[in-house]
């Protein structure tokens, strides 16, 4: 991902120079807000969770992978609404696993519905 972040980066310096966006060296936010784009960073969570809610709402026909989508279904009321229960993970391997990653990512936003 370094490489692919590099080149937007190289992109987005070569853009600001063109369009004489002015912008604090090394630090291309005021170039993305300006050109209407993403970091990547944010367009893989976005990705992600928009894969997620289409694969629950079945817009995309996958069972199996449906099948290991846990959702979290609690047996009194609680305070915590997280949707997805994620198995603990020994290793960060097991934890950036797509679907593990994007049903975290799913709970860090309190904004998320499906």
């Amino acid at each position: 991902m370094n490489q692919l972040e590099r080149v937007q980066r190289k992109f987005l310096s070569f853009a600001a120079y063109l369009l004489n966006i002015e912008h604090i060296p090394h630090d291309y936010d005021a170039v993305i807000d300006r050109l209407g784009l993403q970091s990547l960073a944010d367009r893989r969570i976005t990705i992600n969770k928009v894969f997620l809610v289409k694969l629950i709402n079945r817009s995309i026909d996958c069972p199996e992978l449906l099948s290991k989508v846990n959702l979290k279904i609690p047996c009194i009321q609680v305070r915590s609404s997280y949707p997805f229960s994620i198995p603990m993970c020994t290793t960060i391997f097991l934890r950036n696993k797509p679907l593990n990653r994007m049903m975290r990512i799913a709970n860090e936003d309190p904004s998320f519905s499906f």
